[in-house]
């Protein structure tokens, strides 16, 4: 089932230069400073395929970056930003499961209609670093129920305000310290928030 969900939605995404990452459930387009990509996250189970649809911006500066502070090499999936497609467009539901080929016939044309309608918009807008930038900030600071991933959205937002050249201040730094100990993340990722401060010094 996994391989025919993939095969559909690949001749889909590639009508839209959307093409495979080889070795990942994933497929991606570049731009100028990082790659537009849609995630397939799929769990089998003994009685069908439970699919999720990410849809996610890469900047390959940010990535090598962080990477580099951690001492490791970029990952071909390290993502900058993420969201599901249900996020994006209220019309889908979080995952669906898929037992069969007749659901997998209403199911991906659901799919690839929400696509159309509203992710490969977003997509467009947000591989512009400044709407990038305006987003992410908006997640991080505006949002009710914050994402999982506070920790290393903060590192990307506040590496992506300098990369902009913007006048990022001590007080736009502790803004972003203060929101990771407003939401009780563990000791050593706000030390480790303050070392990432430090590595990007001129």
């Amino acid at each position: 089932m996994k391989q025919r969900v993939i095969r559909n939605l690949e001749n889909f995404l590639n009508d839209f230069q959307y093409f495979k990452i080889e070795g990942y459930d994933a497929f991606h387009q570049a731009f100028k400073e990082g790659w537009k990509l849609v995630v397939l996250n799929s769990t089998p189970y003994e009685d069908g395929l439970m699919l999720e649809i990410q849809l996610a911006i890469k900047i390959d500066r940010i990535e090598e970056i962080v990477f580099g502070f951690h001492n490791q090499n970029s990952e071909k999936l390290s993502l900058t930003y993420w969201e599901t497609l249900s996020q994006i467009y209220s019309g889908m539901p979080k995952r669906n499961f898929i037992q069969n080929k007749i659901e997998l016939s209403k199911i991906l044309p659901e799919i690839e209609n929400a696509l159309v309608k509203e992710g490969f918009s977003w997509l467009d807008e947000l591989s512009n670093l400044n709407s990038l930038s305006n987003h992410l900030t908006n997640v991080i600071f505006n949002r009710v129920q914050k994402p999982p991933n506070l920790f290393k959205l903060c590192q990307r937002s506040y590496l992506l305000k300098l990369l902009l050249g913007e006048k990022v201040t001590e007080a736009v730094f502790y803004d972003y310290y203060e929101q990771l100990q407003l939401h009780k993340v563990p000791e050593h990722q706000l030390e480790e928030f303050l070392g990432f401060k430090n590595y990007l010094k001129p």
